[in-house]
C-alpha cells in the first residue's frame, strides 16, 4: 500500500475545489506502480488512496467502509494482528465483505472508538472518517514508520503520505521553510514535526489527530517505549537472551503474513543474517535474499559477506555489484522520491536494492532498527564512556573538559564535547552534527542569529527527551528512536522500497522488541571486550543461527563507504551545476565565496567535509525539485 492523501473540511458540502484538488493529489500517487487506485467524497471531507495489493488482492481495495457506511478508512501499510482481530470482531457480530486487514480499522473503531489504535500492530497511517460525528481521525503507528504530513488551510486539513500530493493539490504554496532547513544543516534530516516545506509539518510517531467542526480537537500519544514495560530484565543472561529471541521469532513470522511472493535485504550483517535465519526457519520454501555492492566500496563491500551467509542458509540468493557512475541520474531521481532529503547516500543505494527486489518479490524484510535499539554505533560508545565520566570527581571533570579544544571540528574533540557536557540536548547535538556553528556561520546568509538558531536546535532535541535523565546511553538511544530512527533510516526505508512499488517489513520495530530493548541495562548492549563492542545481546541471540564470523564482524554501514567515492564521481557537476551555478547564487542562501574554499582540494579539510559538501547540494537539489517544480532530471 503506498499512500494516503485528503482534506478534512470546515463545512458540512463539499465543494467543488476540493473535489478537483483530491483528484489531483491523489493523481500524484498513480506513479507507484499498476495497483489499483480509489477516492472517497463525502460531504466535508475528501480521502483517496493508492494501494500496493500485499493481503487480499481481489478484495482489498480502498477506500473500505463498515456494513452501514458510516465508518469510511483509507490505509498506508499493515496491520500484522488483523487475523486476531478479525476473529474477535466477527464473535462481536461484525460482518466483513473481505479478507484484507483494511476492513479491520472499521469495525474495530466502531467498537472501541480512538482508543482502537492501542489494538494495532503493525506499521500504517490510518485516516478515519466518521460520518454520523463529522470526525476526521488521522493516526501514525508507534515508530513512525510510515509517515504522514499535515497542512492547516483555508479549505480545512490537507493531510497526505507524499509532500508531492499537497503541493499538486494546490492546498500549500512550495517555499523552503527556514527552522526546517537550519536543522537539515545540523542534523543531516529534518527532525519532526518539522519538514523542509513551509506551513507543512509530520505527525508525530505513535500519535493521532481528531479533527471536527473545522478545527483540530485532540492530539494524543497513544504508546511510549515505557508504557508496561517488561520486568525481570538484566539479572540473568539466558533468560533476558531467551525472551528477545522469542519476540524476534514472532515478529518475523508476523511479518511473513502476505498473499504475494518475500523475501529479505541480506547485507552480510549481523542483524539482517539474523532475519533471515528466522525467516528460514519459519518457512516452507527457499528463502529469497537480496544484496547489492558498490565497486567504489572496495574492502567495505559486503557482497562476499552476504553470499556467504546465503549459501550457509541455502537460500535463493540474488546480488548486483554496481557503480556510481553508472547512475548519473540517480540523486535527483531518488530525491524526487525521497522529499526530505538526507544528507548520507545509503538512500541510493537502498533505491537500486529495492528494484532488484522487486523483479522477484513484492514484499521484503529487512534487519534495521537493531542498531539504534542496542547501541551499535560510534556515538553509542561515547554515551557509555560518558556514563564513566560522569561518576569522576568533580576535578577530574573539570580538567577534561578544558582540555577540548573550542573550535576544534575533528572527532576526538566532539566526542570529549559530548562526553563533558551535562545539557542531555546540547550533548546528542554534539554527537550528530554535519554542520557546525562555525562552518553554519562561514556558509550561510540567513538572518537567523546563532543564538536564535541553537536554541531552535535545541528545543527539537528536548521535546523528545520527555524527562529520561537516567544514563547518558539510555538518553542517546531514546533520541535516537524518536528521532534519527524515524526521520532518517525509516524514512528513506520506506520511501525507496515504494518508489519501487516494494513494501518493506522491519521485525525490530515491532513495539513489543522496541520495549524490551528499552528496559535493558546497559551491560546487555555495549560490553567492554578488546575495546566497546556493541549489540551484545544480540549477538548471544544469533549464537547457532548465524555464523562466528558474521557475529563478531564489526559494523560496516549500509552503504556509508561509497558515499565519499560517489562524490568524487560526480564532484565536477555538483560544483559547477549546483553549488556555484547562477541558479543557487541568485538565492542567496550561500555565501559563494565559503563554497569556493569548501570545494578547493587545498582547503583545510573540515571533519565531515563530504556529509557537509552533499547537504548543501542536497538543499539546493530539493529546491530545484520542489520550490521551482522543475521535477527530476530537469
Amino acid at each position: 500500500m503506498c499512500g494516503i492523501c485528503g482534506i478534512g473540511g470546515k463545512d458540512t458540502s463539499l465543494i467543488p475545489f476540493e473535489k478537483a484538488t483530491i483528484r489531483a493529489m491523489t493523481d500524484v500517487i498513480r506513479h507507484r506502480g499498476p495497483d489499483d487506485e480509489g477516492w472517497l467524497l463525502r460531504p466535508g471531507v475528501a480521502l483517496g488512496a493508492r494501494r500496493l495489493s500485499i493481503i487480499d488482492l481481489p478484495g482489498g481495495h480502498q477506500p473500505v467502509s463498515n456494513e452501514d457506511e458510516t465508518v469510511w478508512t483509507v490505509f498506508n501499510g499493515e496491520i500484522d494482528n488483523f487475523r486476531e482481530l478479525r476473529q474477535q470482531l466477527v464473535a462481536r457480530g461484525h460482518r466483513f465483505s473481505s479478507q484484507s486487514d483494511t476492513e479491520t480499522i472499521v469495525h474495530l473503531y466502531e467498537d472501541e472508538g480512538p482508543s482502537f489504535v492501542r489494538r494495532l500492530r503493525g506499521m500504517f497511517t490510518i485516516a478515519l472518517w466518521d460520518d454520523p460525528r463529522r470526525r476526521l481521525m488521522l493516526v501514525r503507528d508507534r515508530m513512525g514508520v510510515k509517515p504522514l504530513y499535515l497542512a492547516p488551510t483555508p479549505a480545512g486539513l490537507a493531510f497526505a503520505s507524499e509532500l508531492k500530493s499537497l503541493i499538486r493539490g494546490g492546498l500549500v504554496r512550495p517555499r523552503l521553510d527556514s527552522t526546517g532547513a537550519e536543522l537539515f544543516f545540523a542534523f543531516g534530516y529534518v527532525p519532526g514535526p518539522s519538514t523542509l516545506l513551509e506551513g507543512v509539518t509530520k505527525l508525530d510517531p505513535a500519535s493521532y489527530l481528531i479533527w471536527e467542526g473545522g478545527r483540530e480537537i485532540e492530539r494524543s500519544v497513544y504508546w511510549t517505549p515505557f508504557d508496561e514495560q517488561p520486568t525481570g530484565i538484566g539479572t540473568d543472561w539466558r533468560e533476558d537472551e531467551a525472551r528477545l529471541l522469542a519476540l524476534l521469532r514472532t515478529s518475523v513470522r508476523d511479518r511473513m503474513i502476505a498473499d504475494v511472493p518475500l523475501g529479505v535485504m541480506l547485507s552480510g550483517g549481523l542483524d539482517s543474517s539474523l532475519v533471515t535465519a528466522l525467516m528460514a526457519e519459519a518457512s516452507t520454501d527457499r528463502v529469497k535474499t537480496f544484496s547489492i555492492g558498490f565497486a567504489e566500496d572496495g574492502a567495505a563491500n559486503e557482497l562476499d559477506d552476504a553470499r556467504a551467509v546465503a549459501s550457509r542458509l541455502g537460500t535463493d540468493h540474488h546480488e548486483l555489484l554496481t557503480s556510481a557512475r553508472e547512475h548519473p541520474d540517480l540523486l535527483d531521481e531518488a530525491l524526487w522520491h525521497l522529499e526530505d532529503p538526507i544528507a548520507d547516500l545509503s538512500f541510493l543505494g537502498f533505491l537500486l536494492l529495492s528494484r532488484l527486489a522487486r523483479e522477484h518479490v513484492k514484499v521484503a524484510l529487512s534487519g534495521q532498527g537493531a542498531d539504534e535499539l542496542l547501541a551499535g554505533y560510534r556515538k553509542h560508545q561515547v554515551a557509555w564512556i560518558g556514563d564513566r565520566y560522569a561518576q569522576l570527581p568533580s576535578p577530574l571533570r573539570r580538567a577534561a573538559a578544558a582540555a577540548v579544544p573550542a573550535h576544534s571540528s575533528g572527532p576526538l574533540a566532539r566526542g570529549l564535547r559530548a562526553v563533558a557536557s551535562t545539557d542531555p540536548a546540547l550533548r546528542y547535538l554534539e554527537m550528530s552534527r554535519v554542520i557546525d556553528s562555525r562552518q553554519r556561520r562561514s556558509i550561510l546568509t540567513t538572518g537567523l542569529s546563532d543564538q536564535e538558531v541553537e536554541e531552535q536546535l535545541v528545543s527539537v532535541v528536548n521535546r523528545h527527551i520527555n524527562g529520561n535523565h537516567g544514563p547518558i546511553l539510555d538518553q542517546v538511544l531514546h533520541l535516537d528512536a524518536r528521532t534519527a530512527l524515524v526521520d532518517n533510516m525509516l524514512m528513506y526505508f520506506d520511501k525507496m522500497s515504494m518508489a519501487a512499488s516494494l513494501e518493506v517489513r522491519v521485525p525490530f520495530m515491532d513495539h513489543d522488541v522496541v520495549a524490551f530493548c528499552f528496559a535493558l541495562p546497559s551491560s546487555r548492549r555495549l560490553l567492554l571486550r578488546k575495546g566497546l563492542r556493541g549489540k551484545e545481546i544480540l549477538r548471544r541471540v544469533s549464537r547457532g543461527l548465524v555464523a562466528d564470523d558474521t557475529i563478531a564482524k564489526k559494523k560496516r554501514g549500509f552503504f556509508r563507504s561509497a558515499v565519499s567515492a560517489w562524490i568524487r564521481s560526480h564532484h565536477a557537476g555538483m560544483v559547477t551545476e549546483v553549488l556555484l551555478d547562477k541558479r543557487t547564487r541568485d538565492r542567496g542562501i550561500y555565501r559563494a565565496e565559503a563554497i569556493e574554499a569548501l570545494v578547493d582540494p587545498r582547503s583545510p579539510r573540515w571533519f565531515r567535509k563530504d556529509q557537509a559538501l552533499l547537504a548543501l547540494v542536497l538543499l539546493e537539489k530539493w529546491q530545484r525539485l520542489f520550490v521551482d517544480g522543475s521535477g527530476p532530471n530537469q
